[in-house]
């Protein structure tokens, strides 16, 4: 059956969301039954019906814009639908991301550099917006947007390549500095070497160093009450858990720590022998304040291991942090959104990373002790089997009075109804031989 007219389709749509008012999810299933039908014209039809007869749901500019787009209509219509979803209720910081780069793919650079600025207004402490901006600020933005980002990258951004990103952003602010002296400007240029150094400075840096085939864990208590490790590499003071190492190989044989703005107290620091041998059972404590700063202070110390743990507390007199983080706005950004515009997500790298080395170095230490043992994977499922009545049954209590004159009853009646099931594969944990068992 072919499909109607754009036009047809909005008159129809709008005859009957001005007379009809259905619950938001038959609205979503609706659209996505004509999406997988590839009728699109009927989607834009619907969406913009439901719109304009007050019957809005945040998803529907995203869908819209994707249904324009494959109807190649004009860029200024899809770039309009594209605003409408960060002015849509209360902005988000996921709605502007996503416009801000649906925009770039449109080569609105600028429009697209306004909205991850917004965005960080949201949520400062998220790296996504400076990241992605940085290109952006480079090509079309002013040279105080490419200061704003590389800033930004600078103080915000911890993931696995922090050191080339943190490099490649204080190029660009050094490069600026230059320019700003050449051209005779020195208060300006004083003033953002100031801001530099104020990125760069970390209020508290901490490593351990050991030697041997063993692991040593890492745990930093702050002064809010948090405690930072490998199991909790971001905190409300400011902590983020960097390195997570074991033995035997040298290299890896560290654990860091650092917090580039932290709360003004004291730092109790913990160091737990979790397995294998440690050279001299001891470890090396090195600790920066106010790192990167005129007053930056080191103090370095040997714990030895005489129980399973060890450590000491020192003080942070100046922390920079004045409010706890929210941890609640580091959560990554919706993949599913970025994905479909060909974005890959930026993401905190080392929270998952941490886990899973953690879990291989346990693992080679239970093969050095025990003998190689075999595993089904990262991920086990536990099925849980139970029976689903299905049709309508009644539970009835009878209750006689004392004297046998009257009889009253309970009564439970129940209709259950399975409307759909779905098959999936698990793979289950090994055997008793080792083995793997799978099912669905």
């Amino acid at each position: 059956m072919p499909e109607i007219s754009e036009e047809s389709a909005r008159k129809d749509w709008s005859k009957f969301f001005s007379k009809n008012r259905p619950y938001p999810v038959r609205i979503r299933q609706w659209v996505m039954k004509l999406h997988q039908e590839g009728k699109h014209k009927t989607v834009i039809g619907c969406l913009e019906s439901a719109l304009i007869q007050g019957q809005a749901q945040p998803w529907m500019y995203e869908v819209l814009a994707l249904s324009m787009e494959i109807e190649n209509k004009p860029r200024k219509e899809i770039e309009r639908v594209v605003l409408s979803l960060s002015d849509f209720g209360a902005v988000t910081f996921d709605n502007l991301i996503y416009s801000a780069a649906y925009l770039t793919r449109f080569d609105r650079k600028s429009a697209a550099l306004g909205l991850y600025q917004q965005a960080s207004r949201l949520a400062p402490e998220r790296h996504e917006p400076y990241m992605l901006s940085l290109k952006l600020a480079k090509d079309a933005g002013n040279p105080d947007d490419v200061i704003w980002a590389a800033t930004g990258v600078l103080q915000y951004y911890w993931g696995k390549d922090y050191l080339n990103k943190h490099r490649d952003a204080e190029n660009i602010v050094v490069d600026r500095i230059q320019l700003l002296k050449k051209e005779g400007n020195q208060e300006q240029a004083q003033q953002l070497q100031s801001q530099l150094s104020q990125c760069l400075a970390r209020d508290l840096i901490i490593r351990v160093d050991w030697s041997g085939g063993g692991d040593l864990d890492l745990y930093v208590e702050e002064p809010l009450g948090a405690v930072c490790s490998f199991e909790t590499p971001l905190t409300i003071a400011g902590g983020i858990f960097m390195h997570d190492g074991a033995g035997p190989d040298q290299a890896n044989c560290y654990e860091s720590y650092v917090c580039p703005q932290g709360v003004t107290g004291p730092y109790q620091i913990r160091v737990k022998k979790s397995f294998g041998e440690v050279v001299g059972n001891r470890a090396t404590v090195s600790v920066l304040i106010n790192a990167g700063t005129p007053e930056e202070e080191k103090i370095v110390r040997t714990v030895v291991f005489n129980d399973e743990e060890s450590g000491f507390t020192i003080d942070l007199p100046n922390g920079r942090r004045t409010q706890p983080r929210n941890l609640s706005q580091l959560e990554p950004t919706s993949g599913t959104q970025l994905s479909m515009l060909n974005t890959a997500p930026l993401r905190f790298h080392s929270v998952g990373s941490l886990n899973e080395r953690k879990a291989k170095v346990h693992q080679q230490f239970a093969e050095d002790r025990l003998g190689p043992t075999r595993r089904a994977g990262a991920v086990g499922y536990a099925p849980v089997v139970q029976t689903i009545p299905e049709g309508t049954s009644m539970t009835a209590q009878a209750v006689v009075s004392p004297d046998r004159r009257y009889v009253r009853l309970s009564l439970q009646p129940s209709i259950t109804n399975v409307t759909d099931v779905f098959t999936f594969s698990y793979l289950n944990n090994g055997n008793a031989n080792g083995g793997n068992t799978g099912g669905n």
